[in-house]
């Protein structure tokens, strides 16, 4: 497969879903509708997440499959961390909206998971 093609079929995503993070993010009510369950936000942060953590070891291994598991999984890990830091940060200057430690938690353990459920289909 061609570099190009490989880079749009891998990485074109995990940037797309990135952009969506930081959009929604961006907005003061990003469903539009305040849900009234019980820490269902911190849920919802988990679920975005696991889907960034599926797709950055999805981009990852395709780009080199010759690191281990363990090492993709840090990898993926490391940057879903990272990026659920920035847009932690980032909603500090949303009108609406602000930072939460235990929402960066719940992004960090959705990458986890996300990046370990890629790993189970795979077997």
């Amino acid at each position: 497969m061609g570099k190009v093609k490989s880079f749009s079929k891998l990485w074109l995503p995990v940037i797309a879903y990135a952009i969506l993070i930081f959009w929604l993010s961006s907005l003061e009510k990003p469903l539009g509708i305040e849900l009234e369950i019980a820490n269902i936000d911190k849920l919802i942060h988990l679920l975005e997440y696991a889907v960034f953590g599926f797709l950055l070891i999805r981009a990852i291994r395709g780009s080199d499959a010759r690191l281990s598991v363990s090492v993709a999984v840090a990898m993926a890990f490391a940057i879903g961390t990272l990026y659920g830091l920035i847009d932690e940060l980032h909603q500090t200057v949303v009108p609406g909206r602000f930072a939460e430690v235990s929402d960066f938690i719940f992004d960090s353990l959705g990458t986890f998971i996300g990046a370990m459920i890629f790993n189970v289909g795979r077997r």
